[in-house]
């Protein structure tokens, strides 16, 4: 899991990236921006959102091929000097993308790999679902942690309409692993949203 602070987060796949956020963080507190090129015009409506007031911190999350010089000079100050529980993630396929003013204020973490591809879930079905369930009924706290994540991650790169309800689970079921509930039940109903959603695109 990210640390809920300002970051450079070097990535290949950004939706991973806000799958994390996404488990910890209420749809209303995190603000995806992914662009082709993230442009000053971005940056403006990126600074814009930022000095809106919020009880809670809340995420800015950054994610392009390219990122022009003009916008990244834009965000300087707003990065070093951040509102109120404001939060800048700016997510790069490779850290020469951005200017050295820039990777000087901010950390840069490495995303880790998933430990389980989340290209089984392109096939899945029923009949996936209870051999997951399965094989990670004796899974480590980790282990099952990591796929629930997976199952996040590619609810949302299918662009599935997860309900808040639905979205809301994913976060508490790292919760309900903590507590040493059964991975397997934790599993089936993660995985139950995601035969709901897969039926209704078809």
């Amino acid at each position: 899991m990210f640390e809920l602070k300002s970051q450079i987060v070097v990535a290949q796949e950004w939706e991973e990236v806000k799958a994390e956020f996404a488990l910890s963080l209420s749809e209303e507190y995190l603000h995806s921006y992914f662009r082709e090129e993230f442009k000053v015009e971005d940056a403006k409506e990126v600074i814009a959102k930022a000095h809106v007031a919020s009880k809670e911190p809340k995420v800015m999350l950054l994610a392009a091929e390219r990122y022009n010089i003009y916008a990244q000079n834009a965000l300087l100050k707003i990065l070093e000097e951040p509102p109120h529980n404001t939060v800048f993630v700016i997510v790069v396929r490779s850290k020469t993308l951005l200017l050295p003013t820039i990777l000087s204020r901010l950390p840069v973490v490495q995303m880790q790999k998933s430990e389980e591809n989340i290209e089984i879930f392109c096939t899945f079905d029923l009949e996936t679902l209870v051999s997951l369930a399965t094989k990670y009924k004796r899974a480590t706290k980790n282990e099952t942690k990591a796929i629930i994540k997976n199952m996040l991650q590619f609810a949302l790169k299918s662009s599935f309409a997860l309900s808040k309800r639905e979205l809301a689970y994913f976060g508490d079921a790292m919760k309900l692993i903590d507590l040493n509930t059964n991975p397997t039940n934790v599993i089936i109903t993660a995985g139950l949203i995601l035969l709901t959603h897969k039926k209704k695109k078809r």
